[in-house]
């Protein structure tokens, strides 16, 4: 028979041995598909700016240069991840989590829909990629309140022994965005082809975004908000400024989670956005050759994560995480030499070693982990920092960083590797030090 403990208002807690509760199952699938819908517009610019942007808002300039321009635009969109992050998460720790999802998935939507509608730089001048960029920065800001409002949403509801499987859900749901986003890419650019794809087939994945606003509106419209955020409201009412309370207290914790994201998101990003424009335009691989590796990569990874996340809330978060990092270390070096054989085949099977098993490693306790480096009143203020400035320094960054290290190394990946290697050792030394509270009563 499940327990609960009473909230101050009346609402019922799950014990550490609870049931979950049909409510808490539609919780769930709601943050879950959110979560996945914001992946596919946030990662339909990812997968189709490497192969078309260059070409269609910056034709002015000489390939590196366009290329590195093109990442510019990319990495704006987590630039804005940590102002979204302190927007959203102080009203979130302030209103409640589920106002806040609400309204960074519209924005999210509409700013995807309107970059399928950009004029080329040919036709519109400066317009067309200062439109771009002003878009990718609205997705970036809806981005960074969205991801831990989720999972702060599902953990707060969630059986105490079962928090990091059911968190992990957020982050499972993430490939399937990913997935349909790289999939949709594919198949678009192999039935029409690379020159009609770069010149208007690129558009319809934006476009398709409004469809999905519909959906994911209505979907989260119907989840109740969080029971323990409640309870702590009515014991002590509201943080008047939840972010400066992280800041004044729990400043260990941002870095803690800053380094564990940042080392998960740079290895990501580089071994899929930083590769994806590697092979097509160093290497001379076609697009349709190379965006189907992503989605079979994360197919593996959202089989993974849950599975690894399960058994993180027996055995603890920081296990997987560190074993995660060395392997991540070891294998980097090694993906790169599978790279320079241009073989479809054996880049595929690369990406679902790095992203399904390596990335699903650290990605997967992740989550949980770092929202219990705070408490309640400031969960997704505090945890909101540490999961956007690890990002924005490590996955934002990363594409554009290893860019411009290869063209100033004559294209050589060398030093694209040593970069990652100094963020890794951080990371590894941040992981030894954190505290892993996966056993411990959330407050």
């Amino acid at each position: 028979m499940s327990q609960t403990t009473a909230t101050a208002d009346g609402g019922a807690l799950p014990a550490a041995d609870a049931k979950t509760t049909p409510a808490f199952r539609r919780l769930v699938v709601a943050s879950s598909l959110g979560s996945a819908i914001e992946h596919y517009d946030f990662f339909i610019y990812a997968f189709t700016a490497p192969l078309v942007f260059d070409h269609f808002f910056f034709p002015k300039m000489d390939s590196v240069a366009s290329m590195m321009a093109v990442y510019a635009t990319f990495a704006v969109g987590f630039v804005a991840r940590p102002l979204g992050g302190m927007v959203f998460g102080h009203y979130g720790d302030k209103i409640g989590r589920k106002a806040m999802l609400m309204m960074t998935f519209v924005i999210m939507g509409v700013a995807s829909f309107l970059i399928g509608c950009l004029p080329r730089y040919d036709s519109a001048g400066l317009f067309a990629p200062i439109a771009l960029v002003v878009l990718r920065f609205m997705q970036g800001f809806a981005f960074g309140g969205e991801y831990m409002n989720a999972v702060s949403l599902t953990l707060e509801n969630a059986p105490q022994k079962r928090r990091g499987f059911f968190a992990s859900w957020v982050n499972a749901s993430g490939p399937i965005g990913i997935i349909v986003a790289s999939g949709l890419i594919a198949i678009l650019s192999g039935v029409y082809g690379k020159d009609s794809f770069i010149d208007w087939v690129w558009r319809i994945p934006f476009l398709f975004s409004f469809v999905l606003v519909v959906i994911g509106t209505y979907i989260r419209h119907s989840v109740d908000e969080s029971l323990l955020l409640k309870k702590k409201q009515g014991e002590a009412g509201t943080q008047k400024a939840p972010i400066l309370a992280a800041l004044r207290s729990h400043k260990k914790s941002i870095v803690l989670g800053c380094l564990a994201n940042m080392v998960h998101s740079s290895f990501q990003y580089l071994s899929t956005v930083f590769v994806i424009g590697y092979a097509v335009k160093t290497l001379g691989m076609s697009p349709a050759q190379v965006t189907s590796g992503p989605m079979f990569a994360n197919i593996a990874e959202m089989l993974m994560v849950p599975l690894i996340a399960f058994y993180s809330d027996r055995f603890g978060r920081k296990p997987f995480m560190i074993l995660g990092v060395v392997l991540a270390m070891i294998w980097f070096p090694i993906f790169f030499q599978i790279l320079a054989m241009k073989d479809p085949i054996l880049l595929i099977g690369g990406l679902v070693i790095s992203i399904g098993l390596i990335h699903g490693l650290m990605f997967a306790p992740e989550a949980a982990f770092t929202a219990e480096l705070f408490p309640t009143e400031i969960r997704v203020s505090g945890s909101s920092l540490g999961k956007q400035f690890g990002i924005i320094f490590g996955g934002g960054m990363a594409p554009l960083v290893a860019t411009w290290l290869m063209g100033q190394a004559g294209g050589s990946t060398t030093p694209v590797i040593v970069y990652f290697e100094v963020i890794a050792a951080m990371a590894f030394v941040g992981m030894l030090l954190a505290p892993d509270k996966a056993k411990k009563v959330l407050d």
